[in-house]
């Protein structure tokens, strides 16, 4: 009989406290695809006339998807907060206040695919509350390194709906069979190759990168051989590079001095899901799970991928 989710509480320390948490992530999941496919009839997609607390115009999905996102972590009874990209403030959950654990989530990660029916997805992390329980959950409780998370992952809305995650015992696969209406196992124990692959980043901005990362490409590219795939939204160039190697980046430019991906919601659970996969997460000199949040939508430089292509790339 396939493995399905709820093999996740056999894993690790952490597995048994996380498996209703990432279970509610996959119904989440489930309902959102279903959104995406019927978004079309629904009048659902283009912009909900509003902008995110980084001043970027909001699609009507990404409104959807991060209700969906709240409501099912509600739902789960274990989690007393959630930070959402699509959010200024901390989301408490009232009835769950008491609760041990806070998600982060990006809940449509490449929503500007939409459009042209392209792949999107979600990013999740979660972590344990530093405040007393007793206590109303505070911003704080956020604002830990990634060496603090308990467990993250990502879902690709592709051909297939496929949630990935890990609890810190390395990073399983699962995907949506709808003849049963449940997440099967299908990729157990993904590591990225050393070496191979694809390096992914939007080249076009190539002459406002920072850190002279313009000729560190050139030459990382003349010593790997590596070819050019870019897909933009981060689930599915991620998911491309943790299965068939190479290296992810998204560098600082004269526009975004401080990197352009949020180091809570993108950065660091996908740093996670990498370094469990056998693979190398940094930023600017430091390893992403290294950095210790100052706020809750920060930004940092990303660089993904193989050790091997990483050292490449940044000497």
């Amino acid at each position: 009989m396939p493995s399905t989710m709820n093999n996740i509480a056999k894993q690790g320390d952490h597995g048994s406290a996380m498996m209703p948490v990432i279970q509610g992530v996959g119904r989440a999941a489930i309902e959102i695809a279903a959104v995406l496919r019927g978004a079309v009839f629904r009048g659902a997609l283009g912009g909900a006339g509003s902008e995110n607390i980084q001043g970027e115009q909001q699609q009507m999905l990404d409104v959807l998807s991060d209700e969906i996102f709240l409501e099912e972590m509600r739902s789960t009874g274990f989690i007393c907060a959630v930070g959402s990209e699509e959010q200024e403030e901390l989301l408490v959950i009232d009835e769950y206040s008491h609760a041990d654990y806070l998600v982060l989530v990006d809940p449509l990660d490449g929503s500007s695919n939409l459009d042209v029916d392209g792949p999107v997805g979600t990013i999740f992390s979660i972590v344990k509350r530093k405040t007393a329980n007793s206590e109303r959950p505070h911003v704080s409780d956020t604002l830990q390194s990634g060496r603090e998370v308990i467990a993250a992952g990502y879902v690709l809305y592709g051909p297939s709906l496929m949630l990935v995650c890990s609890v810190g015992e390395g990073v399983h696969g699962y995907t949506f069979n709808p003849a049963v209406a449940r997440f099967e196992l299908s990729h157990p124990d993904m590591r990225i190759p050393e070496t191979g692959g694809y390096y992914s980043v939007n080249e076009s901005n190539k002459s406002d990168w920072a850190d002279g990362m313009g000729d560190k490409l050139i030459a990382m590219k003349a010593e790997t051989g590596l070819g050019m795939r870019y897909v933009g939204a981060m689930v599915a160039d991620m998911h491309r590079t943790l299965l068939k190697g190479g290296v992810f980046l998204y560098p600082a430019d004269s526009k975004n001095t401080t990197g352009k991906l949020r180091l809570l919601y993108e950065a660091i659970p996908m740093g996670f899901v990498m370094e469990q996969a056998g693979g190398k997460a940094m930023s600017s000199g430091i390893a992403i799970l290294d950095i210790e949040p100052e706020a809750l939508h920060q930004r940092v430089p990303v660089y993904l991928g193989s050790n091997t292509n990483v050292d490449a790339l940044l000497g």
